[in-house]
């Protein structure tokens, strides 16, 4: 008999792996190795470990993959309740991000960090876009370091006029040195820092050009909401464009296998299979969709036209919480929703109730998962528990978790649940290393950040005043 082979850890439990067939493995165990994934099997395991997490009563998957938010806006958590998107864009949100230096963009950054982390992600995205102090993205930097998750990090230049302050816009050259200095200081393993803008119509031309070869010659990600808020009037009248967001990208020579298209709603017919052809992939923002109250939501373009789809969150402002269960369930109602909406205007008949409703769990957590990662182009690295990938995972104690129960329909439970508690994911693993247990972040103080983060917005209510659009739609006597 073959003696052991030595691992650092080995987890036992049911294990989803997330691979090309899917498979499940009741008796299952994955072996893990200098944060890596050396194997996956059933029955006894050939391993001797320095340590076994799981059991029989465990379920072990693939760490979530959160492809879009905007972790400052920690600092305006649910302030868009009551406000319209211009009202707060300008009256609030530039104002109290802005006034964020490195140390209030670390604590504002750091609750919806550990929200992200608490529900199971365990990479994120960030979109940063206000630079009124260049040092306020290195706060959001250093709190997804010092937390532990995996992050794509996307420092973004606006400076339209139209689109921003004065005192928040910036030249390309600044922008990209900036870019510059922040990779430099921040790129790990577990770190990319990229350029990008918000829109293709919150920068000149020539700026989004440059932008853009900055993420071909670093080899990084181009983070682009499209079409986004402004590209309907603005393309059309100032750069007598009439089509869409993603066709003028594809006609400027900017659509490729770099490109992420953030929200990615409303498009044209024909966009889907443009972006498929590119080799282009999506983050849809379910949650936000649905809190705003739009029913456009389309997924099925994309996933019919075999484009890459990633699921995000959007930031705090508009997407109060950041539990990705919740997430992944937004995504399974936006789309029908979205699908009845539809229906209601070509003047099909209501539901009969012998129609199968679009989507499953199976499919939000591939989402959630492979589907992100690949995304954001680290399908090759996580996303799923095969050999030879990074050990980015969870461990779930099913014997705590009683929205788990009974277990026959055990995926289904957990999603449209929102999820297992935090405090019944006994591990939240990135990289082989434990970084959250039961609720409680290992490398940082969750009572410290939750003090300091109301110290913060405090501070800055004092500052711009900007508590006056609190509880714009209350009717509640506060005192």
């Amino acid at each position: 008999m073959n003696e052991p082979s030595p691992c650092d850890v080995l987890i036992r439990g049911r294990i989803i792996t997330m691979d090309t067939n899917r498979r499940v493995l009741s008796d299952g165990w994955v072996a893990v190795t200098d944060g890596a994934i050396v194997g996956v099997g059933t029955g006894p395991a050939p391993y001797q470990p320095r340590e076994t997490w799981g059991g029989d009563d465990h379920l072990v998957m693939p760490g979530l993959v959160n492809t879009h938010t905007h972790l400052v806006q920690g600092c305006i958590r649910s302030m868009a309740e009551g406000t319209r998107f211009q009202e707060r864009l300008f009256g609030f949100y530039y104002p109290m991000t802005g006034a964020c230096d490195e140390e209030r963009s670390y604590w504002s950054a750091m609750t919806p960090t550990l929200d992200l982390l608490r529900s199971g992600v365990t990479t994120t995205t960030d979109d940063h876009f206000t630079h009124a102090n260049k040092r306020s993205m290195d706060g959001v930097l250093r709190a997804l370091t010092d937390a532990g998750i995996r992050a794509r990090a996307a420092r973004l230049l606006v400076n339209d006029p139209l689109a921003v302050p004065e005192e928040l816009r910036e030249d390309i050259e600044t922008a990209l040195s900036e870019t510059d200095r922040l990779a430099a200081a921040y790129d790990s393993e577990t770190m990319s820092v990229t350029a990008s803008t918000i829109g293709i119509t919150y920068v000149s031309e020539s700026d989004l050009r440059a932008l853009y070869k900055w993420t071909l010659d670093n080899d990084k990600q181009f983070d682009i909401h499209a079409p986004s808020m402004m590209d309907g009037a603005y393309l059309k009248d100032v750069r007598g464009w009439s089509g869409g967001s993603f066709e003028w990208l594809h006609a400027e020579g900017m659509l490729d296998k770099h490109v992420i298209g953030i929200h990615a709603q409303n498009i044209r017919q024909g966009e889907a299979e443009l972006l498929a052809r590119a080799g282009a992939s999506v983050s849809l923002v379910p949650d936000m969709e649905l809190i705003l109250g739009m029913v456009t939501f389309d997924s099925r373009q994309y996933l019919d036209a075999g484009v890459t789809v990633g699921l995000g969150l959007d930031g705090p402002v508009v997407s109060y919480g950041h539990n990705f269960w919740l997430g992944m369930r937004s995504y399974l109602m936006a789309q029908r929703i979205g699908d009845s909406a539809r229906k209601l205007v070509r003047g099909d008949k209501g539901h009969f109730g012998d129609e199968l409703l679009f989507g499953s769990a199976e499919e939000a957590l591939e989402l959630g998962t492979i589907g992100g990662a690949r995304a954001l182009g680290l399908g090759d690295r996580i996303g799923s528990l095969e050999v030879g990938k990074e050990a980015d995972l969870l461990v779930i104690d099913l014997s705590t978790e009683p929205t788990a129960a009974p277990e026959g329909a055990l995926l289904a439970n957990l999603v449209w649940s929102g999820g297992p508690a935090p405090d019944s994911i006994d591990r939240v693993v990135v990289r082989g290393r434990t970084v959250m247990r039961r609720g409680q972040p290992v490398q940082v103080d969750l009572k410290e950040a939750v003090r300091r983060a109301n110290e913060v917005q405090l501070e800055l209510f004092q500052e711009t005043g900007c508590d006056s659009f609190l509880r714009r739609g209350s009717t509640w006597q506060w005192s």
